[in-house]
């Protein structure tokens, strides 16, 4: 496994701590999680999280209408032509898979910060907004898994789509959400 996948995954795994960790707290304490970053610190962390937001709202579009349709039509060349193009993919997905674990990670350590630019709610919507957006990514995984073991198929890439809208509306809610929160007036 290469290791910007293994980073990846780590993103992932802490994010989800991350989270599950916050709404234990949240559920058993009836209060929000402690603030372990404030301040500046949580500032930053949250417009990194916007900033990341909205570079995986152009991605997971661009994904989602121009390269995942685009297996389709290299599978009508043949088998050889859609595994190159799998190939292909794969080498690049670093661009799409770190700054993806980066957001969800910034997502869920805002959970753990005090609410400057955010409000507490919304900084509790956009982690989970994130964290459906993460589970949805174990659906399209297993399409190009799929791929990759059986060669391209139509309900593979049906699946692969549907997996990918759904990461897609998940992340562009969550970047709308956290631009509107700039607009508001701050406490």
């Amino acid at each position: 496994m290469p290791p910007y996948f293994i980073g990846f995954l780590f993103t992932l795994g802490m994010s989800a701590l991350l989270f599950v960790g916050a709404l234990i707290t949240a559920g058993v304490m009836r209060r929000p999680p402690p603030a372990l970053l404030k301040g500046r610190v949580a500032d930053g962390v949250q417009l990194l999280q916007l900033a990341l937001l909205w570079w995986n709202v152009g991605v997971t579009w661009l994904l989602y209408f121009n390269v995942y349709p685009i297996h389709a039509d290299m599978a009508a060349l043949g088998d050889a032509a859609f595994k190159a193009f799998a190939r292909g993919y794969v080498t690049r997905l670093p661009v799409v898979v770190l700054p993806f674990g980066a957001g969800a990670l910034c997502a869920t350590l805002g959970l753990w910060a005090t609410p400057g630019r955010f409000s507490r709610a919304a900084l509790w919507g956009i982690a989970t907004l994130w964290m459906l957006a993460v589970v949805s990514t174990r659906w399209a995984a297993g399409a190009q898994d799929d791929f990759h073991d059986h060669g391209f198929s139509d309900a593979g890439l049906r699946q692969l789509q549907l997996a990918h809208l759904a990461r897609s509306v998940c992340v562009s809610g969550a970047a709308a959400w956290a631009l509107l929160q700039l607009a508001r007036p701050r406490d």
